[in-house]
């Protein structure tokens, strides 16, 4: 529909925003954190205000409020869990008669939900003490309404002013209402700094992975690990960020080295006493950041900036601290690269080391400053909307298009059926005699020429017997291989026939075809009394056969195992087929070819069901799943 006006117009602003979205920030990875968020309690109205306010405790220049949702995991299910439908943000004055200024109303109309994309507020340069959102129209149904939120940060310049308010703890956030239990959900959550985006990165590589201690055994460690910057002169030290490392050999473990519980030191002298920095966890509970940065809130004088472990991460026996980066930021700048490092040790070797500590890069990419970062990924949100506007004004139009077409396409449907009809009948006549020759010739040519030639075979077999006893083996071997030919064509004919797949039922033949196939090899068949095969349709039941002896097939031939469980039970409305072999493993991931992989998940993606395969070193097992009804 290319040649259709209105199309062409869609087209040039769909590549418009297309171009626009290449220039903008990469929605980043998400990351998971076991503390997502607020949220408010469920009302019966989407009507209902629910609100939360941030106390800076004293009038304060905001740039930016940004909005962030939960991360999607836990209690929190779906990109922009939880995010308001309508709502209006304002900045509060001092005092009981505090002046207010909306710097957001987004009431009337609902709010494009921002998945994991960041809603960034110009506050034009507005001054405040608090900050308050209020959402006048809630998510959900079913008289089950709510709100949440992952993070709300308060940008003034690079500094992020909510970071402050988690020092001063749970009473610097308000709420309407919350609920939910810690350390999940929580107002202090709104400032913790574990959000769905992560740390701020760019798209230039990083040539370190950051720093490391060297790994010493939990056993043997007996004292803690610690590292330092010396940034050469004193300075007034605003705050500290630490940005957790992400090593590839450890992307499952986020967060990797550090360590869980700590304190940042300054001291302005080599020889005095330190100053301990407020920790940052807030509340009665901790949790790690996973890749989150991690802000300190300093306003002291000092030029040695120390990271003292007190309780240290473990990771595979092993005591280790690492850290992908350490920023020390003095009157808005990072006056932290370039700096002396020194630690209690330091691994040296496979990407890690001292100076990558100040660097300027994470683990994997250089780091970024917030506001950029935040806007960019803010307008990749909107130009997103827009790009979902037009592709569903394209569909109203084709629709519209299919519609005006639709009564001359019925009008050439029933023409050429009508045809059909005419031509079908005329030919079914010629066709049923044409086939009724054909099975006569069928049936003649079974009895004279296969009959015939089955007759010649047992004959020259019986001659075979009679005069060479050596032969007999080799005709042994016949027998076997025409009895499994005949028992096959037996199944077949049932199956046809009586609508059963084998000999008895399902059960009775997967044990028949694991005795056969895994002859010699230790084995178990478990079936649970509950399991219904009967009700298993015809089709499914052949296509679960196939897949089983698939199963087996690969066992005997790839694994090298030498215990095999099979069980077969159901669960709700579904059959529940499990392989489990001790065998030597595979990565399914890397597996593209052979193994039959691909024929199992098509076999049972072709009946909604699944062919699950987990496999370790330590063996592989197939879970197939297929529905009991259609």
């Amino acid at each position: 529909m290319a040649w259709i006006p209105e199309m062409q117009v869609l087209e040039a602003e769909r590549v418009r925003w297309e171009e626009k979205r290449a220039t903008l920030p990469a929605t980043p990875p998400v990351q998971l954190t076991q503390r997502l968020g607020w949220h408010s309690e469920y009302s019966t109205s989407a009507d209902k205000a629910e609100w939360v306010e941030l106390n800076l405790g004293q009038a304060q220049k905001i740039d930016t409020v940004v909005l962030i949702a939960p991360p999607p995991n836990g209690g929190a299910v779906g990109a922009g869990y939880g995010f308001p439908v309508r709502f209006y943000v304002e900045l509060l004055g001092e005092g009981e008669d505090h002046e207010r200024t909306i710097i957001a109303d987004f009431t009337e109309a609902d709010f494009p939900n921002p998945g994991l994309l960041p809603v960034v507020i110009d506050t034009k340069g507005g001054l405040a003490q608090k900050v308050r959102i209020t959402a006048t129209r809630l998510v959900g149904g079913k008289e089950r309404f709510f709100c949440a939120l992952g993070e709300v940060m308060l940008l003034q310049g690079n500094h992020n002013l909510g970071a402050r308010l988690e020092a001063i703890g749970p009473a610097a956030v308000r709420a309407s209402s919350s609920q939910g239990t810690r350390p999940d959900w929580g107002r202090i959550n709104l400032v913790d700094g574990h959000t769905v985006l992560g740390p701020p990165l760019g798209t230039r590589s990083s040539p370190a992975l950051g720093f490391r201690s060297k790994p010493v055994s939990e056993v043997r460690a007996t004292s803690h690990p610690w590292v330092e910057i010396d940034l050469g002169q004193v300075a007034i030290v605003d705050e500290v960020r630490l940005f957790p490392a992400s090593p590839p050999q450890f992307a499952h473990s986020h967060g990797y080295g550090f360590p869980l519980r700590y304190q940042i030191e300054l001291r302005e002298e080599d020889n005095e006493l330190s100053r301990v920095l407020p920790s940052p966890q807030s509340g009665s509970y901790n949790a790690v950041p996973g890749d989150n940065v991690v802000s300190i809130i300093g306003g002291h004088r000092a030029r040695f900036v120390r990271l003292n472990v007190l309780e240290p991460h473990v990771s595979n026996g092993s005591v280790v601290l690492a850290m992908a980066e350490m920023q020390v930021w003095s009157d808005g700048k990072n006056i932290a690269p370039g700096s002396d490092i020194t630690a209690s040790d330091s691994t040296e070797a496979a990407g890690w080391s001292q100076n990558a500590l100040v660097d300027g890069f994470a683990s994997g990419a250089e780091i970024l400053d917030w506001p950029a970062w935040l806007a960019g990924l803010s307008q990749r949100r909107e130009v997103e909307h827009q790009l979902a506007v037009l592709e569903a004004k394209r569909a109203n139009l084709t629709q519209h298009w299919q519609r005006l077409g639709l009564g001359l396409i019925i009008a050439i449907v029933v023409l050429g059926i009508i045809t059909a009809l005419i031509w079908l009948q005329r030919q079914r006549r010629t066709r049923l005699m044409e086939m009724e020759r054909l099975r006569q010739r069928i049936a003649q040519d079974l009895h004279d020429e296969i009959g015939s030639s089955l007759g010649s075979i047992a004959l020259i077999a019986q001659d075979i017997l009679a005069d060479d006893k050596h032969a007999r083996d080799d005709l042994a071997e016949i027998k076997t291989i025409a009895d499994e030919t005949v028992d096959a064509m037996r199944d077949i004919t049932r199956l046809m026939q009586s609508e059963r797949y084998g000999t008895d039922d399902l059960p009775t033949l997967l044990r028949e075809n694991a005795s056969r196939t895994l002859r010699g090899m230790k084995h178990t068949v478990s079936i649970d009394n509950e399991t219904q095969t009967r009700r298993l349709a015809v089709d499914r039941q052949r296509d679960l056969m196939l897949m089983f002896k698939e199963a087996l097939h690969n066992i005997t031939h790839h694994a090298e195992a030498t215990e095999v469980a099979i069980t077969l039970a159901q669960d709700h409305h579904d059959i529940i087929l499990t392989v489990r072999d001790n065998g030597h493993g595979f990565d399914p991931a890397a597996t593209t070819t052979g193994m039959g992989l691909t024929n199992l998940r098509r076999r049972a993606t072709k009946h909604q069901g699944r062919a699950d395969i987990a496999s370790s070193p330590q063996g592989t097992t197939l879970t197939l799943t297929l529905p009991l009804h259609a």
